[in-house]
């Protein structure tokens, strides 16, 4: 269930901004006929756009796709964590884009925050499933390789062995209908002149 795919004569279309990124509107590419070409950007197997329940739009992956799409095989937990993670960077002003790869496809990041200039880049990383200390610790140091800082956010309620051994935070989704998340481990700052 990618957020993201790629239109032949446009390119990356993100399902998360209103213009799709493209200045399109998702009725364009949304139940019509003849059906737009769009392909997966991790695994190049035709998608279609669709909407959730709720009112997600996504992209969803047309019969028979291949085992291997990482971007399929997320789980819905990781998805929305990753809309959460791109609706705090945007509300900080930053631009956010989702499920952006390397250009040798070395990586792939959940979302890529990048500042109003465009001078500053960090990869924002959902972690949901176990990973070992040295593997998270490697896929920091390709990111750093690149110059561009990384964050990884843990959704869960145990702190992993991680968390103090990469830039990371553990948080905690809202407890009610107009809560708000909550970091309750890992980085941390202190603006003395702001007072916080």
């Amino acid at each position: 269930m990618p957020f993201t795919a790629l239109h032949p004569d446009l390119g990356r279309l993100d399902s998360t901004l209103p213009d799709l990124g493209r200045g399109m509107a998702w009725g364009q590419v949304h139940k019509v006929r003849p059906r737009v070409p769009l392909v997966c950007p991790e695994c190049a197997w035709g998608v279609h756009p669709k909407a959730s329940g709720s009112g997600v739009k996504f992209f969803c992956h047309d019969p028979n796709r291949p085992a291997s799409c990482e971007l399929s095989n997320e789980s819905w937990e990781h998805h929305m964590l990753k809309l959460e993670m791109a609706g705090a960077i945007r509300a900080a002003g930053w631009f956010a884009a989702l499920e952006v790869p390397a250009e040798d496809g070395s990586w792939r990041a959940d979302v890529m925050a990048s500042s109003s200039d465009g001078a500053a880049r960090m990869a924002w990383e959902g972690q949901l499933s176990p990973i070992t200390l040295e593997d998270i610790e490697a896929r920091t140091d390709r990111y750093a390789g690149e110059g561009i800082r990384v964050c990884w956010v843990y959704p869960g309620v145990r702190p992993p062995r991680w968390i103090s051994a990469v830039p990371a935070i553990r948080v905690r989704p809202p407890q009610g209908r107009e809560a708000s998340w909550v970091v309750d481990d890992g980085l941390a700052g202190f603006g003395y002149r702001a007072g916080r």
